[in-house]
């Protein structure tokens, strides 16, 4: 027998070590065609899991266990990624707060150091993943930066050499100053921030009044080699083609036209810095314009700059120097609050400087292509499907990937220099060697080569090589995971089996990242894309809508709610909130609701055990045996009902709607199965035994072990425990839960009748239970009640079913009004079948129940007066995420037909 409470924990441990020892989810190659396969997104080795990740795996957890229910070899892949600059900044902050520097250390005491704490998280993160209940198969555990891997990413690399698509050259890249190293177009985010807008006057080369130039960054002025104009602005068409005097350096710079500019912002004069913008640089490159870098790669003024005062100055310094010696000189034509887009690291949130470097590039707009083709031609698609312009707008533009940087955690560039030919071309910087020059395939001294080459180079050098300092892009090893872990690229069974994999779940904020990489790389080197649909949920925010972050203390710990509230709670409480690409505003009440649910199901069942005998007769409680003839109006519409649930639930779930499916179970069982066909059971379970007792146990065991069946993907733990104490009843063999077959039914139990009748008396009762509510009528007392229907086949239904009616609202007795004089002191309860009449007389004390009741009245105004300034206020309706407006004008809606009750109420009493 279950115990009498629901305690989560005990059985949380003992469902896990079962799983564990039995290797409950591995996966191994089989003749099944039906196959199901998810890599995990994996999480970066940074420390512990955060929401999202909960929110993440649980999604995949109940598509991986859903397809095992229905019959599919399934096989869900774990891993970890090393995480590249993320997880180096944590290590920098641990060595900075020792007093020491990776430097100090070295490039190999550093990676060993790494290697050694990224070995605890891992085994941190997998743990947690574990308690998730996540449905894993532990044996194949993979790590970004294993041996398999960087095998992977050798022959990716050298297959992209090979092929031309990869090159060292120079071009605007995004770089951190603080991270010190190079980021791709899609590792930086746009914050809009409070600025300035300076209007400056660049002189004529004459001296005399030239142009006015606007600009959010005066520092970046010492690299100007032009003034760009719109070629129809009628301001400036007699200064295209001339030359105005840089400020503050004197040089001589070109105005030239370009369709680019837009007229209307400043003054529609913009300085160009081909060396320090984006827009810039593709102006610099139309017109031959000169690319002069006057700051650094550690964010100081360089030397060359032309100003001596200004070399060796932070860039933020800098500009306040700059900026006063411009109103000083009479060149600062005036100052204004300009709220603009700051481009900044995603790790760090610095402001990202952009530089003309020389870096490693993949040239992944020439397999753009390709990866579109597929797309378009519907073996990719994304879920929901507002993503896909945004995808397809993204591999239409695109630009090539910086693949290089300049950190030491990561996979290192497989590219070696012979010292020989190039070795002006190598410096080195605290020891680690650092190449300035080009590369392609083709160039005499450059090889690329898993291990040091032994041979001389095509020169007849005998001379050292010396490997590329950088490391690659964390994502150009993540883009190769759904075939590096089946084995790619030596090929064999399980890449043949397992490849491509079916779904990939993971947020929208690396869909360019992330996604659509592992397409190209999919698409290139095995010629079909990965996984043929890419779910994209939402975020996980906190009940206002804002991120979650430390810095505003309101993030929220899985693994505390996990404790509290247990696992299954948290799982739900995600799920029900995980409406496709929606952000998910989440608050730790959220999840009592889901606590809740469990606490039902569990006692609900524990009743259901209570009333079944101790030892059951073989085949005592299958459907299969069942009268459909001798079935009471209940049976037949909780059979219909869960029939139309099963259905609902899968429909939703081939649509990848978990959040809908969930809430299709969660209404069937509490809502119908729980709060009604428990408690109407209860009439024959507490009768003498027979057929009719025996039915309605055979249904209490089968509909809820069935709906067990398809709720433990949802909630794995508790479904578990419960289809365990029903197995001797229920009859199923599965020994664990995993490997049952979801619920089918052998007979057609729709019944749409039923329905309709059971809404109409469910209807009648939830009347006549408001009534006793709103007028403070003891639960024990039981009521006499005069029924008006409104027609015969409303009376019929309530005569059929007294009972029902007399055992769940508490009645004493029924009778039918004949239409005459209204029952004096009576109130009325109205369904749409059927008006109540219940006399009052001796129930309440009308007295005081009138005072009651305007003390409420006025309670509610007051409430229903604050609720609707909120949901009316403007301001509120502009800044508050949807769903916080939606929970204000609900809570309006309740408030105020709460307030037409008690006014229909106290109406009642005036009259009597």
């Amino acid at each position: 027998m279950l115990d009498k409470a629901y305690d989560p924990k005990p059985i949380e441990a003992k469902w896990l070590e079962l799983w564990h020892e039995a290797r409950l989810f591995r996966s191994v190659p089989s003749g099944n065609p039906d196959k199901f396969t998810i890599v995990i997104p994996p999480p970066n080795v940074t420390g512990a899991l955060h929401l999202g990740h909960a929110l993440n795996n649980t999604l995949q957890d109940v598509l991986i266990r859903w397809y095992r229910l229905h019959g599919y070899e399934t096989c869900w892949v774990p891993g970890t990624d090393h995480g590249g600059i993320a997880t180096q900044n944590v290590m920098e902050r641990q060595l900075k707060a020792e007093g020491k520097s990776r430097h100090e250390l070295g490039r190999e005491k550093f990676l060993e150091r790494m290697q050694s704490w990224t070995r605890d998280c891992k085994k941190t993160i997998l743990g947690q993943l574990r308690r998730l209940g996540c449905a894993l198969d532990w044996d194949r555990e993979a790590f970004t930066m294993d041996e398999p891997r960087a095998k992977a990413v050798f022959k990716a690399f050298q297959g992209y050499w090979d092929s031309g698509l990869i090159e060292r050259t120079e071009l605007m890249i995004n770089w951190c100053v603080r991270c010190g190293t190079a980021l791709s177009d899609d590792e930086v985010e746009y914050e809009e921030r409070k600025g300035a807008l300076w209007h400056i006057h660049y002189p004529a080369e004459s001296g005399g009044k030239g142009l006015i130039v606007a600009t959010t960054r005066p520092e970046t002025m010492l690299g100007d080699t032009g003034v760009a104009v719109h070629p129809s602005d009628e301001r400036y068409r007699g200064l295209i083609g001339k030359k105005v005097r840089l400020p503050l350096t004197g040089r001589l710079i070109p105005v030239v036209a370009d369709d680019q500019v837009d007229p209307s912002f400043g003054t529609g004069a913009v300085k160009v810095t081909p060396a320090h913008d984006r827009n810039d640089y593709e102006i610099g490159r139309r017109h031959k314009l000169p690319s002069m870098t006057v700051i650094g790669r550690d964010g100081h003024i360089l030397p060359e700059c032309g100003v001596s005062a200004y070399a060796g100055l932070h860039r933020d310094e800098a500009r306040k120097r700059i900026v006063a010696d411009l109103e000083n000189l009479g060149f600062l034509e005036k100052k204004e609050d300009y709220k603009h887009s700051v481009v900044v690291c995603y790790r760090c949130g610095q402001t990202i400087e952009p530089l003309v470097s020389m870096q490693w590039f993949l040239h992944q707009e020439r397999l753009a292509p390709k990866t579109l083709e597929a797309f378009d031609g519907g073996r990719f698609r994304i879920s929901p499907d507002n993503w896909a312009k945004p995808y397809r707008d993204w591999l239409s533009k695109i630009r090539p990937w910086v693949i290089s940087r300049q950190i030491w955690w990561g996979h290192r560039i497989p590219v070696w220099y012979c010292s020989g030919c190039h070795g002006s071309d190598i410096t080195h910087v605290g020891g680690e060697p650092v190449y300035h020059g080009r590369a392609r395939k083709g160039d005499y001294g450059i090889v690329v080569s898993w291990e040091k080459p032994s041979r001389s180079c095509e020169n007849g050098h005998s001379a050292s090589w010396i490997q590329d300092g950088d490391v690659l892009d964390t994502w150009f090893s993540s883009a190769l995971w759904p075939m590096s872990v089946f084995g790619w690229p030596d090929g064999g069974e399980q890449l043949r089996y397992y490849y491509p994999t079916q779904v990939l779940v993971t947020g929208y904020e690396i869909l360019y990242l992330w996604v659509a990489r592992m397409q190209m790389s999919g698409i290139e080197f095995l010629k079909a894309p990965p996984f043929s649909q890419a779910i994209i949920h939402g975020i996980v925010r906190d009940k206002s809508g804002k991120k979650m972050s430390k810095s505003l203390g309101n993030v929220i710990d899985p693994l505390e709610m996990m404790e509290k509230y247990g696992t299954d709670a948290l799982r739900f409480a995600l799920i029900l909130q995980a409406h496709p690409g929606r952000d998910i505003p989440f608050a730790e009440d959220s999840i009592l609701g889901s606590r809740n649910f469990a606490n039902k199901l569990w006692n609900s069942t524990r009743f259901v055990l209570m009333n079944l005998p101790d030892s059951p007769s073989s085949g005592a409680y299958r459907l299969e045996s069942l009268s459909h003839g001798g079935l009471e109006l209940a049976d037949r519409w909780i059979l219909s009902e869960y029939q139309k649930a099963i259905s609902k639930a899968r429909d939703r779930m081939k649509e990848r709607n978990v959040a809908a499916a969930a809430d299709a179970l969660y209404e069937f069982l509490w809502d119908k199965y729980c709060d009604w066909y428990v408690e109407l059971a209860k009439i024959r379970l507490q009768g003498a035994d027979g057929p009719s007792k025996e039915a309605v146990r055979a249904i209490l065991i089968q509909v809820l072990s069935g709906m067990l069946k398809l709720l433990h993907p949802f909630m794995p733990y508790i479904t578990e425990e419960l289809f365990s104490a029903l197995k001797p009843y229920s009859e199923d063999g599965s020994d664990f839960l995993y490997r049952a077959r979801a619920p089918e039914t052998a007979f057609d139990w729709s019944n749409p009748q039923a329905e309709l009748a059971m809404a109409a008396l469910t209807e009648m009762v939830d009347s006549l239970r408001s009534l006793r509510a709103q007028l403070n009528i003891a639960p024990g007392l039981k009521l006499r009640v005069c029924a008006a229907a409104s027609g015969d086949g409303a009376r019929r239904l309530i005569e059929d079913h007294s009972g029902y009616l007399n055992f769940l609202a508490r009645l004493e007795s029924i009778e039918f009004w004949d239409g005459g004089t209204r029952p004096p002191q009576s109130a009325t309860a109205v369904s749409s079948q059927a008006t109540f009449f219940v006399p009052l007389k001796g129930l309440i004390d009308f007295a005081k129940e009138k005072i009651r009741l305007e003390k409420e009245l006025s309670k509610c105004q007051s409430e229903l007066q604050k609720i609707a300034a909120k949901a009316e206020n403007k301001e509120f309706l502009a800044r508050a995420p949807q769903a916080e407006i939606e929970t204000a004008r609900s809570q309006y809606e309740s408030a105020k037909a709460r307030l037409g009750r008690l006014k229909d109420t106290l109406a009642v009493l005036a009259q009597s």
